[in-house]
């Protein structure tokens, strides 16, 4: 019986690249870049969380006071279309509110021109609703770059070629300001101008004849780091560290997904068992954990589904834990 592939729609893979840029973006300057996506937020700390039961992660997650008590903020960035970006954040929620016992407020961030998700997310059982789940969306686009110039608000210039309003005149006052501002550490200053270039290069809200005139008055900026040694250096070293988490990221991905499939064929054999063999569900409640190929569990699915007999689908069981290798 092979393996039905119907309901599966994988999730669309993110560019790697600006997904690993913002994470760093916000991860840099949390402090001062949360209370701008959330007025009224104050900042406590950074959670590590790998989430969710070793099959799912969130892109970021703080500690914060919002409203005069605490609360968990999750930022999750969307650099493209997801169907199931909202059961998906709704696993997020649940789970950190599990872990923490305290409100968690989900904000989706579209840097780039998407369709963004519509919240709330109501689930509906016989025209009943049982489920409601409400998140914020913020597209980075609608967003108005001068008044963030205006207010000197550095923490959020690296994003800014995403936003509106975004012309030369402009993007040289922030490499100035940024110059100015990082004067002592030549490498972060680096690594934002770097982020900024890589945004450019991929947002819409910036006419193509714009973005030209920006990158020309950018040149500059680039002439200076490209006599300094000592910039040169760090920026090599940065680059490795993006593609080094990059690879982390993308070898991440593939385990879980992995995972995924294979516990999801596991599940299937222990069905199609306890279905036709219903003696053998708790030997195969065991033999099943010694599984860890898809292609092996797709296998013996196809095995026991045309067993003759229990003392076959013992057999196979037995024996085909041994074909793994």
């Amino acid at each position: 019986m092979p393996r039905s592939k119907r309901g599966r729609s994988p999730r669309k893979k993110k560019p790697q690249k600006y997904d690993t840029s913002f994470k760093g973006w916000v991860e840099q300057q949390a402090q001062d870049i949360v209370p701008v996506l959330l007025p009224g937020a104050v900042y406590e700390k950074t959670l590590t969380v790998e989430v969710i039961r070793s099959i799912m992660r969130a892109d970021k997650v703080f500690k914060i006071l919002y409203c005069g008590e605490e609360h968990i903020l999750h930022l999750e960035f969307e650099t493209g279309s997801d169907s199931k970006l909202c059961s998906r954040l709704l696993v997020y929620n649940s789970v950190l509110y599990q872990d923490h016992q305290l409100p968690v407020i989900t904000i989706v961030i579209y840097p780039f021109n998407v369709e963004p998700a519509e919240s709330p997310l109501r689930i509906i059982s016989d025209k009943k609703e049982i489920l409601t789940f409400h998140f914020k969306t913020l597209s980075l686009g609608t967003l108005d770059a001068e008044q963030f110039v205006q207010e000197h608000r550095a923490c959020m210039y690296p994003v800014l070629p995403t936003m509106q309003g975004v012309h030369a005149d402009l993007m040289e006052q922030v490499m100035q300001e940024l110059t100015e501002l990082y004067r002592d550490d030549e490498a972060t200053l680096s690594q934002v101008y770097t982020w900024m270039m890589l945004l450019l290069e991929r947002t819409s809200t910036v006419d193509p004849l714009e973005k030209g005139k920006i990158e020309e008055r950018l040149k500059m900026f680039d002439q200076l780091w490209d006599e300094s040694p000592r910039v040169q250096k760090m920026k090599e070293r940065w680059y490795e560290q993006v593609q080094n988490k990059v690879k982390q990221e993308v070898e991440q991905e593939i385990k879980e997904k992995k995972s995924i499939e294979t516990e999801t064929l596991r599940r299937t054999l222990l069905s199609i068992i306890h279905a036709r063999f219903p003696n053998l569900s708790e030997f195969a409640q065991q033999q099943v954990k010694q599984f860890d190929k898809p292609d092996a569990l797709d296998l013996l699915i196809q095995k026991i589904a045309t067993a003759p007999d229990a003392n076959m689908a013992r057999w196979l069981l037995d024996s085909s834990t041994g074909g793994q290798e």
